[in-house]
């Protein structure tokens, strides 16, 4: 089943129809703001649709939909931010407060649901140039939404399928979302933090490649220290708009001065359309 499918099954019924509409443009997002219509952004806008205001109860159906009905068993998942479901990451937004558990959400204000989507082929070429006798640690450059999760999940296909044995840390379940294509020779590890997963992998799967989504805590920055110590090969994904960007902040200027990471591919929008270009971080 296709993410745009997904999406219609977490919908209020007054909403599908109108959504139904602008599946020929391949969305990649579905906004919901308490007060406002819902917006769908393909193209690089937002696109409002001509349907009545989103209200409270709206979200919380999403929410109970996208969770299984388990809302509360998906609230330290949800705490983090956003909750993974099949091809869709729904991010949320809204008041907070301390529980038990920490800090969660009292009340929802605003969803954004990410559609994944599998663009096979699409670093093809950038994936020829990493594969090399020795693997060039690399970091994946984009803003939010920039397509790197996607550009990832391609290269260690390609990686993967060309016989390089990869290792791939999906901590929320968004890489791999139960139904894409990482390669016949990948090994996935779930549910676990980078750190905990990266040693896991390397004690039972032994890989070549250990590739991660989104390093940007502090525990990631280990993370990634450690296995780099191991001697494996790192392919990671990092927001950042562009190389100056990325080497102005502390945490990737560590990896980058301590030879964690020596190239980085860097996305860029250009006639609508992605370009991948490698650059080097030395």
């Amino acid at each position: 089943m296709e993410a745009f499918d997904d999406l219609l099954m977490l919908l209020p019924a007054k909403m599908v129809q109108a959504v139904e509409r602008h599946r020929g443009f391949r969305p990649e997002e579905m906004r919901f703001r308490i007060g406002r219509a819902p917006s769908l952004v393909y193209g690089g806008k937002e696109h409002f649709l001509p349907i009545e205001k989103v209200s409270e109860d709206d979200l919380l159906l999403i929410l109970q939909k996208a969770t299984g009905a388990s809302l509360y068993s998906a609230a330290q998942a949800i705490r983090q931010g956003y909750y993974c479901t099949g091809g869709l990451r729904v991010g949320v937004c809204g008041q907070t407060a301390p529980d038990r558990r920490g800090t969660g959400f009292a009340r929802y204000s605003s969803l954004c649901v990410r559609l994944a989507r599998e663009c096979r082929g699409v670093c093809g070429a950038i994936a020829a140039k990493l594969n090399g006798a020795s693997f060039p640690n690399t970091l994946i450059l984009s803003p939010p939404g920039g397509g790197k999760t996607t550009a990832l999940r391609d290269v260690i296909r390609c990686l993967s399928d060309s016989g390089r044995r990869i290792g791939v840390i999906d901590e929320r379940g968004e890489l791999s979302a139960n139904v894409y294509d990482l390669g016949r020779c990948s090994d996935v590890i779930s549910g676990l933090d980078k750190l905990t997963g990266a040693l896991l992998l390397l004690r039972s799967m032994t890989p070549e490649i250990i590739a991660a989504d989104e390093i940007t805590s502090p525990e990631d920055i280990q993370a990634m220290e450690e296995v780099y110590g191991c001697g494996t090969g790192l392919i990671a994904t990092a927001h950042a708009k562009d190389i100056e960007d990325l080497t102005g902040r502390k945490g990737y200027r560590r990896l980058i001065d301590g030879g964690v990471f020596r190239n980085a591919v860097l996305i860029q929008m250009k006639d609508g359309k992605r370009h991948y270009e490698i650059r080097s971080l030395a």
